[in-house]
């Protein structure tokens, strides 16, 4: 599904045989997928094993793996502008490598808890912020238009199928040959497939000479330059300056509630793999049920990308939310036996909310500060995504139980899903001006 090469423009005023966005799509994903499965779901699986051979408390290792959510609320706003500037490629690059190196360096040097926070913090969840996420979301917002919730979708199913396959494999490879061999092993796969697939990533179909949803050529009158300043755009849509966003409403809500479920999220999948391992689950079959959430994820991202193109995106992200909280309260009163089922089913369907935060910021201010605003939103948000992984260490440390804080994080959901139902689309400013 992946072309390097750039497809040459069709006739002007017709519609392309074939849509570049596609193999945008399909490098993104696989990009997203692998560093998903590394930043998210490998975290899970490489909490005992790290705790016990470095001697660390459940609080320790969660503020350990947590460091680079704080590095990066510092640097959210710098790398949206970089993107914004310079395209998702350099992003990318140096995000992975940043990833790959340090997955190797983890497993080879990792042996104290500051050489944790050095190998996995500084590197590992560092990199993926900086190229597994941001300019792949940035690119997607730009190439689909009216597909963009079915785009995104699939690029949130992909980060879960990026779960899905490791999971399992990593825990079997953890159980067999160890946690470092497994990490050398995770760090040369990344490096060899993201940075390949970075080529193919375009920022903006104008970059190409191409516009979003493959929609048909400008003419040759109309034909801009790739890089000029009318290339950044070729959409109807209204692009907010930063300054008009920020005093929105929305834009405020929205943080809220982003933030809320950041918070829960974080604490909830980082921990996901002790706390079956708690309820007395190995850890081989711990991470098969990480497995089955990620796959939930999966089925979950693209139905709600269906949806989000069909009806108003609050309500369905309010409603997924909504589901998210019934299944933590399922866990709590329901423990592992049959009812963990569907725990898992209902909260790894409701993963794929996600893709609806970064939906939403683009229908409602735009494609040119896309990078930015969504940097601005990373800075807000980040701290609640730091407490939340912290904050269940501490309570399990303190009473060697996950309970209370499932308990308070499916209320915390519930605020969450009330705060999406309310972010109403801001009123068009007369004058839309470049910041």
């Amino acid at each position: 599904m992946i072309r390097a090469a750039s497809p040459p423009p069709g006739p002007d005023g017709v519609r392309p045989r074939y849509f570049y966005g596609w193999n945008v799509l399909a490098a993104g994903s696989l990009i997203m997928g692998v560093s998903s499965a590394v930043a998210v779901y490998a975290a899970t699986i490489f909490f005992v094993p790290i705790s016990t051979a470095l001697g660390l408390s459940h609080a320790a290792t969660s503020l350990a793996t947590s460091v680079a959510r704080l590095e990066n609320s510092f640097l959210a706003f710098f790398v949206g502008y970089a993107i914004d500037r310079f395209g998702p490629r350099p992003a990318i690059a140096v995000g992975m490598s940043l990833m790959g190196l340090g997955l190797i360096m983890f497993g080879l040097f990792a042996n104290s808890l500051l050489t944790l926070i050095v190998t996995w913090s500084f590197m590992v969840a560092l990199g993926g912020s900086i190229g597994g996420f941001p300019p792949v979301w940035a690119a997607l917002n730009n190439w689909f238009v009216r597909q963009k919730g079915r785009a995104m979708g699939i690029g949130m199913a992909a980060q879960s199928l990026g779960g899905l396959l490791i999971a399992p494999v990593l825990a079997l490879l953890i159980a067999t040959w160890g946690w470092r061999t497994a990490a050398v092993v995770t760090g040369v796969a990344v490096l060899v497939l993201t940075l390949p697939a970075s080529r193919v990533m375009h920022g903006r179909p104008s970059d190409l000479g191409l516009r979003a949803d493959g929609d048909p050529p400008l003419d040759a009158r109309e034909r801009i330059e790739p890089g000029s300043a009318q290339a950044h755009v070729l959409s109807d849509a209204v692009n907010f300056s930063l300054g008009q966003a920020i005093r929105t409403p929305a834009l405020w809500v929205l943080t809220l509630a982003f933030g809320i479920r950041q918070m829960v999220s974080g604490g909830v999948t980082l921990h996901l793999s002790p706390m079956l391992q708690d309820e007395g689950l190995s850890s081989v079959r711990a991470g098969a049920m990480v497995g089955l959430l990620a796959f939930m994820g999966i089925v979950g991202a693209l139905v709600i990308g269906y949806l989000a193109d069909r009806f108003e995106r609050r309500f369905v992200a309010a409603v997924v939310v909504a589901v998210e909280s019934l299944a933590l309260f399922t866990l709590f009163f329901g423990g592992v036996g049959w009812t963990l089922y569907l725990f898992l089913g209902g909260y790894g369907f409701a993963i794929g909310v996600h893709t609806l935060n970064r939906v939403i910021l683009g229908d409602y201010f735009g494609q040119t500060h896309y990078g930015r605003l969504w940097g601005l939103l990373s800075l807000l948000t980040t701290p609640l995504a730091i407490v939340g992984p912290v904050l269940a260490g501490w309570a399990f440390d303190t009473t060697r139980s996950y309970h209370a804080v499932v308990l308070g994080f499916a209320v915390l959901l519930a605020i969450s899903a009330v705060g999406y139902a309310n972010c109403r689309r801001p009123p068009t400013p007369l004058v839309c001006l470049e910041a």
